[in-house]
């Protein structure tokens, strides 16, 4: 289980970086998502 919490926030910033042309927009594009998820 540490090793899945310690990977989990690298592997989702890879995800979002593979969804973007402009890997700078990534950063944007994580905010965003944590802002979604975070409403809940």
């Amino acid at each position: 289980m540490h090793r899945l919490c310690s990977r989990f926030p690298n592997l989702i910033r890879a995800e979002v970086a593979a969804t973007v042309q402009d890997p700078n927009e990534a950063a944007d594009e994580l905010r965003h998502l944590i802002a979604i998820v975070s409403r809940g």
